[in-house]
């Protein structure tokens, strides 16, 4: 009872908490106008076919991978909200860069650099966020700071492609750009302390990703392949079953998913439940892939791939803060960067091996193939934490 009452006392949604919850929501919202559409865009304005465009797609991972490691060093060495903005300032200036875009290298040029920002931004966010929250609701704190990012994917997608029915693409890149803006600002009145080393500690790989995370990030990567798959190929699916109209939907009806498991799940966390929250999350996520494969094949078509889409939702909206926290808790306080790194290069490069397989994939096969192998690598996933990952954990958690 006394622990309850310590936990109900320290506030979560200060004026720090809103405000970098502000700026990543809107920092998502312009990354997710761009995401559903930017295949109709290279296909279509630069004739390229579905493995080109989603190479071109993965460069922005790939640099975002790439990236993220030294940020993690940089952000748990010097003040992460000056490397924050700094940050914010290059992610927004990139969407200047597709107005201009004239050919394909310099498009390239483009992902490339606005794959860095992003990369940077989302490794620095993740650990000043962790130094704004209440240490004993940290769970909770993250999963509703991941809903700024959930919010974000039900609404941008869907403006995306209504701008995409209705406009051209320059309005895409104009909205992207006054968002993230927006977001920018907000970002400019966050307050967190800068955590001043005592003393020079020595350059070793832990500054960069943390070494015992590798084993529960093979992990989590097999998860990102097929949600990769989700974001970038959704709308072509939705063409293939005859229901291109249904696709923004699609992502809401999986939002809301996300939304709802979010809640819950951190709070699950904090009571020292995550081993149990995130096998549900990861068992549910599989059986959903194979699910949104075979809608074709089902009575009631549309209605299965709703399901399907909200069903990934509830698994996902798990597995997120609860992999966020193993991460964390694998890892000393002063790493904490290094901790979302780890965590984040994780995910970014299931992310893309998850769109170049997609886009083989679909030049072989068709779209539905690609969800039936995104449920075999969830499979995997399901099998490699309930043997491997739970109990790994468990033996080298910090805290």
């Amino acid at each position: 009872m006394q622990f309850w009452i310590i936990r109900k006392r320290v506030p979560l949604w200060t004026g720090n908490f809103i405000c970098i919850w502000a700026s990543n929501f809107l920092l998502f919202f312009s990354f997710y106008l761009l995401m559903p559409t930017l295949p109709f865009y290279l296909v279509d304005n630069f004739r390229l076919g579905w493995t080109e465009a989603g190479a071109i797609i993965s460069l922005y991972v790939v640099a975002s991978v790439l990236i993220k490691p030294f940020t993690a060093y940089v952000a748990d060495t010097f003040n992460r909200k000056h490397i924050y903005l700094a940050m914010y300032f290059f992610f927004i200036a990139s969407f200047a860069g597709y107005l201009i875009a004239a050919t394909i290298a310099f498009l390239i040029l483009i992902r490339i650099v606005h794959g860095l920002a992003f990369g940077s931004l989302m490794t620095t966010s993740n650990a000043l966020v962790i130094d704004i929250l209440p240490r004993l609701r940290q769970g909770e704190g993250l999963g509703y700071f991941g809903l700024s990012g959930t919010l974000a994917m039900a609404i941008g997608p869907l403006a995306g492609l209504l701008i995409y029915d209705n406009f051209d693409f320059n309005v895409i890149f104009y909205g992207a750009l006054i968002t993230g803006a927006l977001g920018c600002v907000f970002a400019f009145f966050i307050k967190a302390r800068h955590l001043r080393k005592s003393k020079k500690e020595p350059i070793t790989i832990d500054r960069f990703i943390i070494v015992k995370g590798i084993p529960i990030g093979v992990n989590y990567l097999l998860l990102a392949i097929p949600y990769s798959m989700i974001t970038t190929y959704i709308a072509v699916y939705s063409k293939e079953l005859g229901q291109s109209g249904s696709t923004g939907i699609f992502f809401i009806v999986m939002s809301i998913g996300l939304i709802i498991s979010r809640i819950f799940a951190g709070k699950n966390v904090d009571k020292g439940k995550i081993i149990e929250t995130i096998k549900f999350g990861i068992i549910l996520a599989a059986g959903s892939y194979f699910l949104l494969a075979f809608a074709a094949y089902l009575p009631n078509t549309l209605l299965m791939y709703y399901i399907a889409g909200f069903l990934i939702g509830i698994g996902y909206g798990v597995i997120f803060p609860s992999f966020n926290v193993m991460f964390i808790n694998l890892a000393h306080r002063n790493r904490r960067a290094a901790a979302s790194s780890t965590y984040l290069v994780s995910w970014d490069t299931g992310i893309g091996i998850g769109i170049l397989l997609g886009g083989k994939i679909m030049d072989a096969f068709n779209t539905a193939s690609i969800y039936t192998v995104g449920g075999v690598s969830a499979g995997l996933a399901a099998i490699c934490f309930i043997a491997v990952s739970s109990g790994y954990f468990l033996k080298n958690r910090l805290r």
